[in-house]
């Protein structure tokens, strides 16, 4: 991994109540890593279409993200920003859920345990999460 920048952002989480995403940056891999384990921006099962689909509150963050100066995003909008990169979420369900290219994953926690480094996990995150 080269140069991560970690931050939080704060948002609504199911109940309505404020909860805090922790968000690591790779510029230079155009990689994500989300840790939310409230169920603020992570993606949501659609039981009518049977897969996942990106929550309001993911909306609400990429617009947040693509006006921070560390990233430099010249003639693109959000949504193409949003497919640009490859996002790893982190989260409150079995699996850790990876979005590349408008295509989501599942991917179950447990058989991820010895395989951080060749699915390009952050270990940060997933040590809080097995």
């Amino acid at each position: 991994m080269g140069e991560i920048i970690e931050f939080e952002y704060r948002g609504l989480n199911i109940f309505d109540e404020i909860s805090t995403v922790e968000i690591a940056i790779e510029p230079l891999t155009k990689r994500i890593h989300v840790l939310d384990t409230m169920q603020v921006v992570e993606p949501e099962y659609n039981f009518g279409k049977k897969r996942f689909q990106m929550s309001e509150g993911f909306q609400k963050m990429t617009e947040v993200l693509c006006t921070k100066r560390f990233q430099e995003i010249q003639d693109q909008s959000t949504e193409q920003w949003v497919n640009d990169m490859t996002w790893i979420f982190y989260g409150s369900k079995k699996s850790i859920i990876k979005m590349e290219q408008c295509e989501i994953t599942e991917m179950p926690k447990a058989t991820l345990a010895n395989e951080i480094h060749r699915f390009d996990l952050f270990e940060k995150y997933m040590v809080r999460v097995l």
